[in-house]
């Protein structure tokens, strides 16, 4: 349970008493909390009852991230949303976590002898927090830090949304605008709602060629230790040097295997 965290942390006349200390902000946090891979959607007296806060503050608190776009009710339960991987980024992203992870992806890039690299979602994007080259084998796409892909036509988009509510991917793909980059481009959103369940599936994406003509990527998921999908590893390349075969066979392997030491290291 979350309660004790927020409820024996200090008490209510140590929270009055000390100006610094946001008692507001703790109960909010203590809400996202209580989320988790056993309590994805909960009604309101189940938060109330994890978080140890009385009901309508509760209600308060979840009303508010409702308003903020980090959670949704349906039918008096509440879920989180993709916005708030928003805060995971911001985590991984400041937190020097890309530096520490650094050594595991220049293994990965050497092993493969290919472009690596992680990513988190972002809304409809993907966005890269860490990377890794081999050297001779750069490519003309350019993954650089920072960088944002439309999480709807790239691999590690599509199976960063594999692992989110149908409902919740469709809600987002239909206020999202796709964009031909090349002729292999999925456009249709059926077709991409596809690719999607596939991933979900088969634990893994391939794409095609559809960002740039002759460029070619694979992602796996990367669960942290709660068993949450907070990032998707990435191995990209040109479509000369790996086939769908090779992509499927070789790189899934050894991503998959980077994944699970990647997950002893996030919280």
């Amino acid at each position: 349970m979350i309660s004790p965290t927020f409820k024996t942390s200090r008490s209510s006349d140590d929270e009055e008493a000390n100006r610094d200390f946001v008692a507001a902000f703790a109960r909010g946090l203590a809400v996202i909390e209580a989320f988790g891979p056993e309590n994805k959607g909960m009604t309101l007296s189940q938060v109330a009852e994890r978080t140890g806060l009385d009901r309508a503050v509760a209600r308060r608190l979840l009303l508010t991230l409702v308003k903020l776009g980090f959670a949704r009710v349906h039918e008096r339960r509440f879920e989180l949303t993709t916005r708030v991987l928003r805060l995971a980024y911001s985590f991984l992203s400041s937190s020097g976590l890309g530096t520490s992870l650094q050594p595991f992806l220049d293994d990965l890039a050497r092993a493969i002898g290919e472009t690596v690299s992680l990513s988190v979602l972002d809304e409809a994007e993907a966005v890269f927090i860490a990377r890794s080259d081999t050297p001779g084998r750069r490519l003309s796409y350019v993954i650089t830090t920072g960088m944002r892909l439309p999480a709807f036509s790239a691999a590690s988009g599509r199976i960063l949304l594999a692992h989110r509510p149908r409902i919740e991917v469709e809600r987002l793909l239909s206020r999202t605008r796709i964009t031909r980059h090349t002729r292999h481009t999925i456009m249709l959103k059926r077709e991409i709602l596809a690719q999607i369940a596939e991933a979900r599936v088969k634990g893994y994406c391939i794409n095609h060629e559809e960002l740039e003509d002759g460029l070619v990527s694979v992602s796996v998921p990367v669960f942290n230790r709660a068993g949450i999908v907070v990032a998707s590893l990435n191995a990209s390349t040109s479509s000369a040097r790996a086939n769908r075969e090779r992509l499927a066979g070789e790189f899934v392997s050894k991503l998959k295997a980077m994944a699970d030491e990647l997950s002893l290291m996030l919280p």
